[in-house]
């Protein structure tokens, strides 16, 4: 940890600061204008943390009538300016019923809940269900329960839900549930999983041979650690070799990788 770097402690408190504050503003419906790069739009978040978001900046020069998968669309951060004062299409999972919740408020303020195609399902490689571990830090969220407990977060609550491969999704393999029903070739997909990316990906392999979106995918590693020095390079080196796999797996499909901190942009 670096000079500058936050105690663990001060990081936990933050965090739980936000989203009891997150919790006040849905409770009171008290939403706020949301200035981004793709666009303006109201929220009943209480903070922006995309407003400048690398990936969100390439989305929104997308063609206005394009297809956007948003996987991990948590509260509709880049699903909702993209598909605001547009004819896009985004159709946005989120296996966090909480967050779904919260994305469906964000959506019907905005005008956008007949634009914005909310499904209540994880995506993966391989189709079924998986237990769901809801976080008290609701951005922690993950099927993962380590990963839902990072920074003194509790698990809230377990739910399984449905996880789909995106290849059936788009191809209309017979799904069978609303949540699976087909959706048209994406122009991009957007993954921000907690940790799962490469099983996103992994589950769209003919998607990305056949129409090669573009494909802005936020990269996290094995968890943080806080403050104990020993664990976080081993979290660090764990990091690392999920993104050179990640890396080495797209650059076999032929896609290139622009950095952009954490985002990663990636055109084929």
């Amino acid at each position: 940890m670096s000079a500058l770097d936050p105690p663990a402690w001060l990081e936990r408190v933050g965090f739980r600061t936000l989203y009891r504050l997150a919790d006040l503003t849905y409770a009171l419906g008290v939403a706020t204008p949301k200035r981004t790069v793709a666009g303006t739009y109201w929220s009943y978040e209480p903070t922006n943390p995309h407003g400048d978001d690398a990936g969100l900046a390439a989305l929104s020069r997308l063609p206005t009538d394009a297809t956007v998968i948003d996987a991990g669309a948590h509260v509709g951060e880049h699903s909702i300016p993209l598909a605001a004062d547009t004819d896009r299409r985004v159709v946005a999972f989120e296996p966090n019923a909480e967050s779904a919740d919260r994305l469906a408020r964000n959506a019907a303020r905005n005008g956008l809940a007949d634009r914005i195609d909310c499904r209540r399902a994880g995506l993966g490689d391989e189709r079924g269900s998986l237990p769901f571990y809801r976080s008290t830090f609701s951005k922690c969220s993950a099927f993962d329960r380590d990963r839902a407990t990072r920074w003194g977060a509790r698990v809230a609550a377990v739910e399984e839900v449905p996880v789909y491969r995106l290849d059936d999704v788009v191809s209309g393999a017979g799904t069978g549930t609303a949540a699976g029903d087909p959706v048209a070739p994406p122009d991009a997909i957007k993954v921000d999983v907690e940790g799962h990316e490469l099983a996103v990906l992994r589950g769209a392999a003919a998607t990305l041979r056949t129409h090669r979106p573009l494909l802005v995918v936020e990269v996290h590693g094995a968890g943080d650690a806080g403050s104990d020095e020993d664990a976080a390079a081993g979290d660090s080196a764990a990091r690392d070799d999920h993104a050179a796999a990640l890396r080495s797996w797209l650059s076999e499909r032929g896609y290139g990788v622009e950095e952009r901190g954490d985002v990663w942009v990636c055109r084929g």
